[in-house]
């Protein structure tokens, strides 16, 4: 779940969008996301876009003994076929590939058992890496009034695990 808010400059054929927001990974662990787009209208129904975004989450999830954390960045690649976009409303789905960097730190229960004793323990687990994968979204954007708009954006993606990334976003246009 992330929630956004974001600044955009329109010029000629092109769109910048600059966003910061709220993100919660599962119960417990949560931080903040951080996003620049650039996207370059190709005709009236196809728009290429680029993206960077940066996640920052931590949190104590399972056990009070491990802070547990998520830290990524993304470099987004996508075009979206737009078959609604007028004055008040737009619909985008996209297919794109997206790079990502990340480092994480998680722990999980161990259960050894001596005997009838039964003892639990939460080994770390750090991971570093990075991923490629392939994106599908939608992004349905409600335009209040000519420098306010409202909306949902969706996003599936597939890397070393499914990710499902939803959440609400409100739109200043300067």
């Amino acid at each position: 779940l992330c929630n956004q808010l974001y600044a955009q400059v329109d010029f000629s054929n092109n769109t910048l969008k600059i966003g910061g927001g709220y993100t919660s990974d599962f119960p417990g662990l949560s931080g903040y996301a951080l996003s620049v787009e650039y996207a370059h209208s190709l005709n009236g129904y196809l728009e290429g876009s680029f993206g960077i975004k940066r996640i920052n989450m931590s949190g104590y999830p399972r056990t009070p003994a491990v802070n547990e954390y998520t830290k990524a960045t993304t470099l987004d690649f996508n075009l979206f076929f737009l078959p609604v976009a007028n004055e008040m409303h737009s619909l985008k789905i996209g297919l794109g590939y997206s790079f990502s960097f990340y480092k994480t730190r998680k722990s999980y229960p161990l259960i050894e058992t001596h005997g009838a004793e039964k003892m639990t323990s939460w080994p770390i687990q750090d991971a570093k890496g990075r991923a490629t994968r392939i994106i599908v979204s939608a992004e349905y954007e409600y335009i209040i009034s000519s420098n306010l708009s409202m909306g949902l954006k969706a996003s599936l993606c597939k890397a070393y695990d499914r990710i499902f990334y939803i959440g609400p976003f409100v739109g200043i246009r300067l």
